[in-house]
């Protein structure tokens, strides 16, 4: 997160690791609710709730990859950050997808507010994964 020249004082006041977690904040939002829209979209659609969760969850994973990689983390490594990246998303799809089934199958709960809590588990997940992924030196990639 860039300040304009004019805030220098404010930019100086902001911790860089919680200039971080909002610049993740604010991809998470624009992902999510992308994500989102595009489960609710595909659900009508398809009318199998964990098959729209999936493939909205991919469709997010790839613009998020980009942005978390290039604006949020601002990693300089080239190469090695795609499979733990994917095993990161892997691992947050199988946990947000579980509790997706545990919360509307179990506890018959909408569909809808379901999906939102398994976004939370998934956002969690994410940040602490991308985190470690992105924030990792690398010396083979210099």
């Amino acid at each position: 997160m860039n300040l304009p020249r004019s805030m220098p004082w404010l930019n100086n006041r902001i911790h860089p690791e919680f200039r971080q977690t909002l610049r993740f904040a604010l991809v998470g939002v624009l992902n999510t609710g992308a994500s989102y829209i595009l489960f609710v979209l595909l659900y009508q659609l398809l009318g199998y709730y964990i098959a729209a969760s999936v493939l909205a969850y991919l469709g997010g994973m790839l613009i998020s990859f980009m942005l978390n990689r290039g604006f949020v983390f601002k990693s300089t490594a080239r190469r090695g950050q795609l499979l733990p990246f994917c095993l990161v998303n892997l691992s947050s799809l199988a946990c947000s997808t579980g509790m997706l089934y545990l919360f509307v199958e179990q506890l018959a709960m909408f569909v809808y507010f379901a999906q939102v809590i398994a976004i939370g588990v998934s956002m969690t997940i994410n940040y602490l994964g991308y985190r470690t992924v992105f924030s990792s030196r690398r010396t083979n990639d210099k």
